[in-house]
């Protein structure tokens, strides 16, 4: 492939070697020889063709310093047709023909590195931790500069900072697995003054522990950032040594404040006060990450046509996270069927008791209960029966 390369460029072998056009042709070569039949793999090598079409129709290809692009070593000059060594190596360590794609199309100068001596150490570094399988492949993939990485300089020591937080492996590993780009960052510059942040304002150690491990992605922003949320979380009257503190945290860090004050208004119009809505927000602030349509849908059905008040929506506001249509109108069908019986209280319908217990306890308490007396409840339930007004 090399030397035909050569042949096809008019360039020097020196030229072509150090050349980012060599890497982006090459890499074309390479997705189009993967799989003839991936669609993916042809759409990303049709894409990179283009780029290289642009490229020698334009303006001379620039040559790379040797700093950023690898000399190519020998053992990738394969024969016209062979794809090079990298191939088959990330093929032995669970790539698909898709991730191979997506990665050369990515990071091309991977068709010119030593399999041995640049992809390894990181597929070493990352079973070492208990990385390995699709979890491995997949961050890999979605991550590629990770492969052109120091494990000694940036891979290790990101993983050693992150378990020392947590005092955890299996919690440092947790965290990686949902934020690999953590491994990307300088730890001391840009993570380790939020945890800081958070400590400075009171949080304990365990919800330090339980931010890092399994919210991490919080932790990515800049610091003043990261600390103009931490001080409206603490404004809103969180205690920071609470599991509490950490969503409220989510919902600021996810939604803008234009956001939060178009949902609010969702709320006013069906009479709620600003007092009410803060007092969901305390009890449960990621109700306020759903759209203002769910929220629209779920207190028209809670309140209007189940008749439930604001203050009890209020006391459980998670209940508007879930399915209007999988858990909230089945359930609530089942309840309406029990009223209309006469077979329960309605101080037996509290929406907690509803809504909220894992479908096998619901089926216990309210179909299984009653199946002799309501036999169609279980019907109802699925949707196969409906309800009469």
């Amino acid at each position: 492939m090399f030397g035909f390369l050569c042949k096809t460029l008019g360039r020097s072998a020196t030229d072509v070697r150090n050349s980012s056009f060599f890497l982006e042709v090459a890499s074309v070569v390479l997705i189009r020889g993967l799989s003839s039949s991936s669609k993916k793999i042809s759409k990303a090598a049709d894409k990179q063709k283009q780029k290289c079409l642009v490229n020698r129709r334009g303006s001379p290809p620039k040559i790379a310093s040797s700093s950023a692009f690898p000399q190519v070593h020998s053992h990738s000059e394969s024969p016209e047709g062979v794809p090079p060594p990298v191939v088959g190596f990330l093929k032995n360590h669970g790539f698909s023909d898709a991730q191979i794609s997506k990665l050369i199309t990515s990071l091309p100068r991977l068709v010119s590195c030593d399999p041995e001596q640049t992809l390894l150490p990181k597929i070493e570094f990352f079973n070492s931790i208990g990385i390995t399988g699709p979890d491995f492949t997949r961050i890999l993939t979605q991550n590629p500069n990770l492969w052109i990485r120091s494990v000694n300089k940036r891979l290790a020591p990101c993983y050693d900072f992150i378990k020392g937080v947590v005092s955890s492996e299996d919690k440092a590993v947790a965290s990686l697995k949902i934020a690999p780009r953590m491994l990307q960052s300088d730890m001391q510059t840009n993570i380790a003054p939020n945890i800081a942040s958070l400590r400075k304002f009171g949080a304990t150690q365990p919800i330090v522990s339980f931010l890092v491990s399994c919210h991490p992605t919080l932790l990515l922003r800049a610091k003043a950032n990261f600390e103009k949320h931490v001080r409206e979380v603490l404004d809103m009257g969180f205690d920071p040594k609470t599991s509490a503190f950490v969503h409220a945290l989510r919902m600021f860090v996810g939604t803008t404040e234009l956001t939060q004050e178009r949902k609010k208004a969702v709320f006013r119009r069906f009479g709620w006060s600003d007092d009410e809505i803060l007092s969901a927000l305390k009890t449960n602030p990621m109700f306020l990450t759903i759209s203002e349509k769910k929220i629209s849908d779920g207190l028209d059905f809670l309140m209007n046509k189940m008749g439930w008040q604001r203050d009890a929506v209020a006391r459980v506001p998670m209940v508007l996270c879930y399915s209007l249509n999988k858990r909230v109108i089945p359930r609530c069908s089942v309840v309406q069927v029990l009223q209309s019986e006469g077979l329960s209280r309605e101080d037996d319908f509290c929406l907690s008791s509803v809504l909220i217990p894992p479908e096998k306890v619901f089926l216990a308490r309210f179909v299984t209960k009653y199946e002799e007396q309501a036999p169609q409840l279980l019907n109802v339930y699925k949707g196969k029966l409906g309800v009469r007004e």
